[in-house]
Order: structure tokens, then sequence, then C-alpha cells
């Protein structure tokens, strides 16, 4: 902390310094009126700062993790909108009811804001998990806490869910993989949509062998996501499911959920699969609307002596709140991919395995 809480000081001086040298600038020089003079200063000195916490104060925390947007939508929002409302005020009441210098009053105004500055960068912008954690908090006890999905909602959904379905369908969908999961979020009336794809290939195989190595057991692949599976029933070409699966978005949630999973044979080389959850309970009886519906679509496609495995994923859940998209979006978008990639790194290991159809790349 006292390494952080130097660097911290370093950055603030060399943001000072081009804040008053700004500040000097447009009063002096260019002749502006000393209240916007401010206002933009700071706003570079804001700007400055954030540029050198993300890459040096708080670097470890930031290097290698995603999400760079909302951390800068979390500065804007708390350190630089108390940075410029506070050097404002503190430095007209200078100015107007003291005699100050505007450069004196603004240096007491960047003194007296630099304690709450530290504090809600480092517990809010740059944290670990207490922005994570104060979303979960905002989260759960918003709103739409105990609400289903309304009819506007579902119709949303069942709108785009048969887009879908026509659309993988067409002989062109199968000939684009994903081979780095990517995703993104339609907003619709009352919730949001998220949709996910990624790409496997899977080495000495045939699509016929793939299938029966899904089909039989007829449980997904271990991983970590999957607490408990368990098949309910069996026709010759459907399964019925239970899955008790645990969601990490914003917060951790576990869900009985039930599942119908269907394998079609379209041609000699391309077979799909597609599972419904056609029940999802959050363990603990309530429903807060993280996640409504959940669909799954797979394609087996030959490729020589190889089989490329599409999966595309659609899901349901309740709208974020707008103040709090910045923070949590990059949030949900991480675990999102990484969840996929984790169902697909499943899946390589299985056939990969001693039982398994094949070996994975």
């Amino acid at each position: 902390m006292t390494h952080r809480v130097s660097r911290f000081l370093t950055v603030g001086a060399m943001g000072f310094v081009l804040q008053i040298s700004a500040l000097m600038l447009l009063t002096q020089a260019v002749g502006w009126p000393y209240e916007p003079a401010t206002a933009l200063a700071v706003a570079l000195a804001v700007l400055h700062n954030f540029w050198w916490h993300e890459r040096w104060t708080w670097r470890d925390r930031t290097g290698t993790r995603p999400g760079l947007a909302g951390r800068i939508a979390r500065y804007y929002l708390t350190t630089g909108a108390t940075s410029i409302a506070g050097n404002l005020a503190i430095t007209v009441i200078g100015v107007e009811l003291f005699g100050w210098n505007p450069i004196a009053a603004n240096a007491a105004a960047v003194a007296g804001s630099s304690l709450a500055n530290f504090l809600i960068s480092d517990r809010w912008v740059f944290a670990r998990v207490a922005a994570v954690a104060t979303l979960a908090v905002c989260l759960s006890a918003g709103p739409a806490s105990g609400a289903e999905p309304r009819p506007e909602t579902i119709a949303s959904w069942n709108a785009y869910v048969a887009a879908t379905e026509h659309r993988l369908g067409s002989a062109r969908e199968a000939d684009r993989p994903a081979p780095e999961p990517w995703g993104n979020e339609i907003g619709v009336p009352g919730g949001a949509i998220h949709i996910w794809r990624g790409s496997i290939l899977i080495r000495g195989v045939t699509v016929d062998r793939l299938l029966r190595s899904l089909m039989y057991p007829g449980t997904p692949p271990p991983q970590e996501d999957v607490l408990e599976a368990r098949v309910l029933g069996r026709s010759a070409d459907s399964l019925r499911v239970y899955l008790k699966l645990v969601r990490r978005t914003i917060m951790t949630v576990t869900y009985d959920t039930e599942h119908t999973m269907t394998f079609r044979r379209q041609s000699a080389t391309l077979a799909t699969s597609r599972s419904v959850a056609t029940r999802i309970a959050e363990i603990d009886g309530r429903d807060r609307g993280f996640l409504w519906r959940l669909n799954s679509y797979w394609r087996y496609l030959q490729v020589g002596g190889d089989v490329r495995v599409d999966l595309q994923s659609l899901s349901l859940s309740r709208e974020v709140p707008f103040i709090l998209r910045p923070a949590a979006g990059p949030v949900i978008s991480r675990i999102a991919r990484e969840s996929l990639t984790r169902t697909l790194e499943a899946l390589r290991r299985h056939l990969a395995g001693p039982n398994g159809a094949g070996s994975a790349s």
C-alpha cells in the first residue's frame, strides 16, 4: 500500500503541475475567465492521472485484465466528477469570498480532494473485487428482483430465437467458424439477449463417432459450471437432461435446470444439436432475473479427417440498470467469454480422453 500511495502522490503532483500550468495559460495568456479555465484544466489533469494510474499506480490490477472502458467510465463518474466539481467550487469560494488568487485557490482545492480521490480509485475504479461486489449488491437489490420476464420480453426472445434458428439452418452458416470466442448483447424491452460463439477442431474423428460419444452417456463433459448432471429421459435422437448450473456473472447464482437436447444428421458430413432449457430455477427460490432463458446450438462438420465443432449460445436476462452498464458490461462480457471457453475446453478434454472419440486441438 505504501508504494501505491507514493505512486498516487507522484502522479498527482505531475497532474497538479499540468493543471496549474493549463490554468495559468488559459487565464493569463488567453484571457479566459477563471471558472471555465479551471474546469478545462482539471479535465486535462484527470485524463493525465488516469493514464498514469492505469499503467503505473494500479498496473498490477489492470495490466492483464480487460475492462478499460469500464474503468474509464468509473473514473470519470467518480474521481473525475468530484475533481471538476470540487475544484471549481473551492476555487470559486476562495476567489469570491476570500479574495484568493485563482492559482492559490486551485492549489487548495487539489490538496483537499487528494485523499478522497485515492480512496475512490483504490476501492472502486481499480479494485479487483470491490466494484464487482458493489454491482452485485445493486443488482440483487434492484427493482427487478423477484420479477418474471414481461410478455414483451419473452416475445422479443422468441422472435430472436426464431430468426437465429432460421439463419443457422442455412448452409452458409456452417462455413463461419469462430476460433476465438466472441459475443455481443442486444437490448430488448425489459431484458437483454446475450449471444456468444466459439469453435474448436477435433482431430482424427468422424461425425458419427463424435455424436455417439456425446449421446452416451448423454450428460455434458465435466466442467466447472456444471455441478451435477443426469439423464431424465432418452429417445432415438433426443435427451432430457437435468443440470445443476452455477453462473458467476457479477455474483454467483446456482440453478436447477432441465434441458431438451435434440440431435440431427443433416448430411453425411454435417450434424447439429439443439439444447433448450425448459426449466430454470434459482436454488434459493428467488428469481433475480440473471438467467431467464438459455439455448445452445451446436454444429459438427466433417473437415477431412477432423470435425469442426461450432457453438452458439443464447441467453436472456434482465437488463442492467443504465448507470451500472459502464462497470457491469465489461465484467459480464469477460465472464461470458470465459464460460464459453471452458465449455469448449471441456469438450476437447472429453474427446481427447481414453473414452473419447479422438484427439482435440
